[in-house]
């Protein structure tokens, strides 16, 4: 999943600057195994990370590294990267500029300063619920080469974003797709249409690599609209419900 960066006109409003708050999100996001995306200076290149480890009197975070090594390398080289995650409905992102290369018990990892200032977002369009990998979403999406099945990784009652294998197709940015199903667990199959606004390729742990889309919903009908704000409520509640 892809973690979009947020333009700098957002900064005012939403910027948090407090240590011991910081201090505090970031703990919750490493608490939580949430997954951090990590940008290279070209703002294009980006890796899936998660946060290792916290040392407040180093003024230090620890985060994995990623499988591909020339991913890794340009991290490394950027003269300056940004990190993005998702966690409770919340946006948050900041930046550092100097990545270098650590160490975390046996894996290798990359050692960042604490961030002095973090943008934290609560506004309703990042309120993205990440779907189950047990019970998984899928989307059959109507392209002129055919129905291209790909899972749902994210969905919001704006879009969705999918990833689909390299060699069952590819999806591109710009495109609208009508015609398109999903079917959400517990609720039904739906048709709706989409437009894909970014496409990009991820290599996965095993290194297989994947073709990861983000898209809109395309007129969305009121009923499909409630039935998907009906399964995120439903989700959320059994997940919250497991931890009681």
């Amino acid at each position: 999943m892809k973690i979009e960066l947020v333009s700098s006109e957002d900064r005012g409003r939403y910027l948090v600057d407090h240590a011991g708050e910081i201090q505090r999100m970031l703990r919750e996001v490493m608490e939580a195994k949430t997954l951090v995306a990590i940008y290279a200076a070209d703002g294009k290149s980006f890796i899936l990370s998660t946060l290792l480890d916290i040392d407040p009197k180093q003024g230090t975070l620890l985060l994995e590294q990623g499988v591909d090594p020339t991913l890794n390398a340009r991290i490394l080289d950027s003269q300056e990267c940004s990190f993005a995650t998702h966690h409770d409905h919340i946006h948050i992102q900041f930046s550092a500029r100097r990545v270098e290369s650590a160490r975390f018990g046996d894996e290798d990892a990359f050692q960042v300063p604490m961030p002095t200032e973090v943008l934290r977002l609560q506004r309703r369009e990042y309120y993205r619920l990440v779907t189950s990998v047990v019970n998984p979403v899928k989307c059959l999406i109507n392209t002129d080469a055919g129905l291209l099945e790909s899972t749902v990784v994210d969905i919001s009652i704006g879009g969705v974003g999918v990833l689909a294998y390299q060699n069952n197709g590819e999806l591109k940015a710009g495109e609208t797709y009508p015609g398109c199903r999903i079917a959400l667990p517990g609720t039904g199959e739906f048709a709706l249409g989409l437009s894909v606004r970014s496409t990009f390729d991820i290599t996965l742990k095993n290194g297989r690599t994947t073709h990861r889309a983000g898209c809109q919903f395309i007129d969305l009908p009121p009923s499909v609209e409630t039935a998907i704000q009906r399964y995120i409520i439903s989700v959320e509640r059994e997940r919250r419900n497991r931890y009681l």
